[in-house]
């Protein structure tokens, strides 16, 4: 009896967890009621911020960090983006037949939108254990706050065993600069994320703060997304190129970290 109660329990428990899980899923998913990501574009260094998205800047800034070290350093032929959303990263690579480049995500409406935005590359809703191969690049741009603590380290090594020797894993997560959003489990400093990536065959290769909260840079770019002129745009990136793009510890409110495979 005592067994059967004990199961029993834990079944409970799982389902408890799972519904959970779902709940903040589902805050995600609502979202995609529209593909959001691609109001913003940076276009020759012209930052284009439609319908004055509050978290433009922000997101085209680690976005275009990432995007820049993949495309020049790294030059991939396979990657695999989990947890791709709409797919405005994938999609902002310039199509080659010869490359293998695959967005995943749980939410069927968000890859519908990937796909429709897609220039040729591929995405599909499928649970990341069920992919079988292995890529020279593996993402996982603000995904892991999004991953309940139970689920979290199988999740973070399932994600590692998908990158090929020599390949590498670009992990981007919110800092605990920001307040934990009502859909996020946690934000991240590089005591938690080290911690929770630590993984045989593996070496951190790089890790940066992106992104310095700023009072004037708010000024600028509400000033400068209130007009056309491409110059003025142009002139506040630069001014946030040199300025406000990389942060410290204390002010940075994204986190990138680079891994390398090493056998």
């Amino acid at each position: 009896m005592l067994d059967i109660l004990n199961a029993s329990m834990n079944y409970n428990k799982t389902i408890f967890l799972w519904m959970f899980f779902m709940d903040k899923f589902q805050l995600q998913d609502n979202e995609y009621i529209f593909p959001y990501h691609y109001l913003t574009s940076l276009d020759n260094g012209v930052p284009n911020i439609y319908k004055r998205l509050s978290w433009g800047y922000e997101y085209i800034t680690y976005l275009d960090f990432i995007h820049r070290h993949i495309e020049q350093k790294i030059k991939p032929v396979t990657l695999l983006d989990i947890g791709c959303g709409d797919g405005y990263l994938i999609n902002n690579f310039i199509y080659e037949a010869n490359k293998l480049y695959k967005g995943i995500d749980l939410s069927e409406r968000a890859i519908g939108f990937a796909k429709a935005f897609s220039n040729g590359y591929e995405f599909e809703s499928i649970d990341l254990f069920k992919i079988n191969t292995q890529f020279d690049v593996v993402c996982l741009i603000e995904v892991l706050e999004h991953i309940p603590d139970d689920m979290l380290q199988s999740f973070v090594t399932e994600a590692f065993s998908k990158v090929e020797i020599g390949g590498y894993i670009i992990i981007a997560v919110p800092t605990t600069v920001d307040k934990v959003h009502k859909k996020h489990y946690r934000h991240y400093d590089e005591s938690l994320l080290r911690g929770q990536c630590d993984q045989d065959n593996f070496e951190l290769v790089e890790e940066v703060r992106l992104y310095k909260k700023s009072s004037i840079l708010e000024r600028l770019i509400k000033f400068s997304q209130r007009r056309s002129s491409k110059t003025l745009k142009r002139m506040v990136w630069n001014w946030h190129k040199k300025n406000t793009y990389f942060a410290d510890m204390n002010t940075g409110k994204h986190l990138i970290a680079i891994y390398k495979r090493t056998s």
